[in-house]
């Protein structure tokens, strides 16, 4: 199963090849713009993500101090609630390892930050950024019925590994034995996922209950998620160029936007890596639009969604980039069920994929099905209580629009307004 992302990121290569031949011969034709849309994706995905990922130091301190005595309480672990912020491939998997001795615990820790990690660090930003601000409160509508799914998900991986005995490596490697049995029973999987289960409950019951409120607050949250990611950004620039914060302050705790001898793979090298991987990405998805309409249907029929959200659904599988990419042509409904299905599916095929046959090779299957069972669920959350909303609030657009009333980047407090 390990060699099955081998094979994506071969069919990804071919895309790259034909969309930059496209680009080349007929630069106006549609596969051609998209090999040159995921190169330009580069920067909207660093302006995301670097802040986060110079700050990792600063959080993981704050995260400690604030969230681990509380996860401590109820039986949980400090390096749980690290990688509910944090992304296993953006540092969060040594991260996670060096704040717990207890293997059994960086494992669960491992598989929240597949989910919960990658959607607060690259799904919200990378969103808020790419995103026109009409679709805002979309995006929070599907990540919030998303967040409620990923206990879900994770308990799902963790009964696989545990009822099949599954043997994980116990150390950072990418090529020692797998000779670690976790031992955890179902009663210890709960305990170790209660923040998350009483977090999801409190989501759900918002969702349901107060939904405009919810949507408020969460774009709230995302104004200050894009304050802080773009305040640390320009500090890091400025220090990187003159180094004035470690001469006047004696230090500079946040860590560096370029590989060094200690890390490989910082900000700028992972911005390009999803940039140059989009170019290839976003061909594949032109292609499949245009020559697997079969299948498009069918899942749009099921799912009642647009062709293009069908497509968008699908591609979420490979990057959420490429779904993002096509919000502009798709409907509320499909926007909040892609976004849904993303917080925990996204990157399936991708780069966890890869990152798991790298570090994990006996999980792949796993957390390949933890992945989309939390997906899935999502999607049916999303249809009882964030689609209505949504449908809600794009009536609402509709009708201001036809009244000539629509301001450009209104947010969900104008429409109710």
């Amino acid at each position: 199963m390990a060699e099955f992302g081998n094979y994506v990121i071969y069919l990804i290569m071919v895309g790259t090849l034909v969309g930059a031949l496209a680009s080349i011969i007929k630069p106006d034709s549609g596969l051609g713009k998209e090999f040159v849309n995921g190169i330009h994706s580069i920067g909207p995905v660093f302006l995301a993500q670097a802040g986060i990922m110079a700050a990792v130091p600063l959080l993981s301190q704050a995260i400690s101090h604030l969230l681990g005595p509380v996860f401590s309480a109820v039986g949980s672990d400090v390096s749980i609630a690290a990688l509910s912020i944090i992304a296993v491939d953006m540092g969060g998997y040594q991260l996670a390892d060096a704040l717990t001795a207890n293997r059994d615990m960086w494992i669960t820790a491992m598989l929240i930050g597949y989910t919960s990690g990658a959607t607060i660090v690259y799904l919200i930003p990378v969103g808020l950024t790419m995103l026109n601000r009409q679709d805002h409160k979309y995006l929070a509508l599907g990540a919030m019925a998303g967040l409620i799914s990923i206990p879900f998900g994770v308990l799902a991986s963790l009964l696989l590994i545990t009822f099949n005995n599954i043997p994980v490596r116990d150390v950072i490697s990418t090529n020692s034995p797998a000779l670690h049995h976790l031992t955890l029973d179902f009663i210890t999987m709960l305990q170790y996922l209660a923040p998350l289960f009483v977090f999801c409950f409190l989501l759900a019951a918002g969702l349901k209950y107060r939904p405009q409120l919810m949507v408020a607050g969460f774009l709230v949250f995302g104004k200050i998620m894009d304050a802080f990611i773009k305040l640390v950004l320009a500090c890091s620039i400025i220090e990187h160029f003159t180094g004035v914060f470690a001469r006047v302050f004696g230090a500079w705790g946040f860590d560096p936007l370029f590989a060094d001898q200690k890390e490989l793979f910082r900000a700028i090298e992972i911005a390009g890596y999803i940039g140059i991987m989009l170019a290839g990405t976003f061909p594949i998805c032109y292609l499949f639009q245009k020559y697997c309409k079969r299948m498009v249907g069918a899942l749009s029929k099921v799912l009642k969604l647009t062709d293009t959200g069908a497509l968008a659904f699908i591609m979420v599988l490979a990057n959420i980039i490429a779904t993002y990419h096509l919000f502009i042509n798709m409907r509320a409904r499909d926007k909040v069920l892609c976004v849904a299905f993303g917080v925990c599916a996204q990157a399936t095929i991708g780069d966890h994929l890869a990152f798991t046959a790298n570090f994990q090779p006996t999980l792949v299957i796993p957390i390949l099905l933890g992945k989309l069972v939390g997906g899935f669920l999502a999607v049916m959350i999303a249809i009882k209580i964030s689609v209505p909303a949504a449908e809600r609030f794009q009536q609402e657009d509709d009708e201001q629009e036809k009244a000539g009333q629509t301001v450009p980047g209104a947010t969900p407090q104008a429409v109710m307004g």
